[in-house]
């Protein structure tokens, strides 16, 4: 037969706050704005280029953006798929 509650020890000592110390936690998950995409662009519609292309499409797309916000090309992503043109 299983034990019944009546059985547990009664320690009213147990205060569960005390004991768990949840700042490692808070620190790992904690939101890092600065680092955080709060401001981002997708941009639908460009055309399909290939590899060697990209850069000039790249420039054309900087020289946009940069006249309503800064942006430099390290924060530009295109993704190319697996025959070398971009994905538009």
């Amino acid at each position: 037969m299983a034990p019944g509650f009546e059985n547990l020890p009664e320690d009213d000592s147990y205060d569960e706050e005390e004991e768990l110390d949840f700042s490692d936690l808070r620190d790992q998950y904690k939101v890092r704005l600065e680092e955080g995409l709060d401001a981002f662009v997708v941009i639908d519609g460009l055309p399909v280029v290939p590899e060697d292309s990209k850069q000039k499409l790249v420039k054309f797309l900087l020289r946009k953006l940069n006249t309503v916000g800064k942006t430099r090309e390290e924060a530009i992503f295109m993704p190319m798929n697996d025959n070398g043109m971009s994905e538009g």
